[in-house]
C-alpha cells in the first residue's frame, strides 16, 4: 500500500472543490507488482456528470469514432478537449498516479479516450504503443455494476505475467485481472497484453484510458 500526500490542488465541480488526489487515496499492488490499483472515494460525485458528457460527445464528428475489429466499441478521444470539469479531474488523477508509480516529475499524455461498450462489444488482446504506462479508469460498469465473464471483464493475458501462467511458466493459460468497481483506476506497463471480454449486459459500460510517458513523443498517436 502507498498513501502519498495530496499536492495537486483541486477542481471545482458543481460548486464543490474536489481534490485531485484525496488524502485518503491508496495505491495498492495487485498480485503482479507492476500493476497498481486505486479506488477513489468520491467516484459517485463525478460519475453522472461525466457519463452524460461522454454520451453527448458520442455524436461529435471530430472526437468520436466507432472502432471495429480489435476494439469493438466506440471511442471518444482527447479528454482535455471535452470542456468538462469531471474529465479534467480524472485526467489530472491519471497523470498524478503515473508520477507516483513511475517516480517521474512530469506526465505527458500521448493519447486519452473513453470506451463505450454496449451489448456485444469487446476488445481483443493487445498492447499499447507509445506508452510507458497505460491507465484505465472504470467509470460505469453498467446497469447492475457486475464484473466478470460476460460483463465486459478487463483481463491481462500476457505470458510475462506469472499470474497468467498458472499451469506452466510462460504459457498463457489463465487470463485474469483486478477486481474493479465504479471509481477504480489501474496502471500497468503499456506493452502488457490485455483485453476486454464481450459485454453482454443491456446497460452501457464506460471506461477511460490513457497512454502516458514522462516526456512528449513526437508525431500523431492516431496516425
Amino acid at each position: 500500500m502507498v498513501l502519498p500526500e495530496s499536492d495537486e490542488g483541486s477542481i471545482s465541480i458543481s460548486g464543490r472543490e474536489l481534490e485531485v488526489w484525496p488524502k485518503t487515496t491508496r495505491i495498492d499492488d495487485w498480485v503482479e507488482p507492476t500493476i497498481k490499483v486505486v479506488q477513489f472515494p468520491d467516484a459517485e460525485q463525478i460519475r453522472q456528470g461525466l457519463v452524460a458528457r461522454i454520451l453527448d460527445l458520442e455524436h461529435d464528428e471530430i472526437l468520436s469514432q466507432a472502432i471495429g475489429g480489435i476494439a469493438g466499441s466506440r471511442k471518444i478521444y482527447h479528454l482535455d478537449r471535452w470542456k468538462c470539469p469531471e474529465a479534467d479531474l480524472i485526467d489530472a488523477r491519471a497523470k498524478a498516479l503515473f508520477k507516483r508509480v513511475v517516480g517521474a516529475e512530469t506526465a505527458a499524455v500521448d493519447l486519452s479516450w473513453a470506451n463505450i461498450y454496449r451489448q456485444g462489444d469487446y476488445c481483443l488482446p493487445h498492447g499499447h504503443v507509445r506508452a510507458t504506462a497505460a491507465v484505465v479508469y472504470f467509470l460505469d460498469l453498467g446497469n447492475d455494476g457486475r464484473s466478470g465473464p460476460g460483463h465486459g471483464q478487463f483481463c491481462f493475458a500476457d505470458p510475462r505475467l506469472k499470474v497468467c501462467c498458472q499451469r506452466e511458466a510462460h504459457a498463457m493459460t489463465t487470463p485474469c485481472g483486478p477486481t474493479v468497481s465504479n471509481g477504480t483506476m489501474i496502471i500497468f506497463p503499456g506493452k502488457l497484453v490485455h483485453f476486454v471480454d464481450t459485454y453482454r449486459d443491456r446497460g452501457t459500460r464506460i471506461t477511460l484510458s490513457w497512454n502516458i510517458n514522462s516526456t512528449t513523443i513526437a508525431g500523431d498517436p492516431l496516425a
